[in-house]
């Protein structure tokens, strides 16, 4: 089946590949799994192999009869565009919580990674194959030109690792970036943040121009004379980048810029 560019298609020709991607999910027996974009079906067979009880969400109404043709009633096949898709209804109409295990189309990795935080109490376990420079976004340590915001957002919910590197040889037609896949698993440890709105506004304030300083960046967010303020009680020295500050460094800002 020809894929259609204008969805991001790219599908995986490797079975092997779709096995490995499975044994990361860890499968229970009657356990909920969320895949996105299953296209013709190579992981969702070795999904539904591990008797998981398959929720696929398709955007590709010529995948619908391919794929009920090849699994009948084991999957469960919602033909809808998941970033449109009422997650918390979808949800409720099972249990909780579920995993995701998805090669998802990769022009929206961004928002598609922004909705499972939003419902990341749901999915303490989530695998996807993503292109690899997400990948190195994801893990990246602050003082890297890859750590940024997704890394910061992801990273307060998520502890996430890179588990293998895939060619760009494994996929139909050939995509013009190579891929990895992600294993992403709830944090025990994670932070609260007490005033998320501007812990938000600080990060997209601190990451505007990365080239810039802090002072620079959180100027227009706070003013001249609260900025001194800023930077004297959090003991930051603002003329140090946004890259080379941690979580707790911009969940104090967060908290600081709250309070003025």
């Amino acid at each position: 089946m020809r894929a259609i560019k204008e969805l991001g298609q790219h599908f995986l020709t490797d079975p092997a590949i779709a096995s490995g991607i499975a044994d990361l999910g860890e499968i229970i027996p009657g356990e909920r799994v969320w895949e996105v974009g299953p296209g013709p079906g190579i992981l969702s067979a070795e999904i539904l192999s591990r008797e998981a009880r398959l929720e696929a969400f398709e955007l590709d109404r010529r995948m619908v009869a391919l794929l009920q043709e090849r699994f009948g009633t084991k999957i469960d096949l919602i033909l809808t565009d998941i970033l449109k898709l009422n997650w918390t209804r979808q949800i409720e109409l099972g249990s909780s919580p579920l995993k995701m295990i998805a090669n998802i189309p990769y022009q929206i990795t961004s928002p598609l990674l922004y909705m499972i935080q939003e419902h990341h109490q749901h999915f303490p376990h989530v695998v996807l194959m993503v292109q690899k420079e997400v990948a190195l976004r994801l893990s990246a340590k602050p003082g890297v030109k890859d750590y940024g915001p997704l890394t910061i957002k992801l990273g307060l919910c998520y502890d996430i690792r890179t588990a293998f590197m895939v060619g760009r040889e494994s996929f139909a037609p050939i995509p013009k970036v190579d891929s990895a896949v992600i294993v992403m698993r709830v944090r025990k440890d994670s932070p609260v943040i007490a005033n998320p709105e501007s812990f938000a506004k600080v990060l997209t304030a601190a990451f505007a121009h990365r080239r810039k300083t802090l002072r620079n960046n959180l100027l227009p967010l706070v003013g001249r004379i609260k900025l001194q303020d800023l930077e004297q009680i959090s003991g930051i020295d603002f003329s140090r980048r946004a890259e080379t500050l941690d979580e707790t460094e911009f969940i104090r800002l967060g908290d600081l810029v709250s309070a003025l």
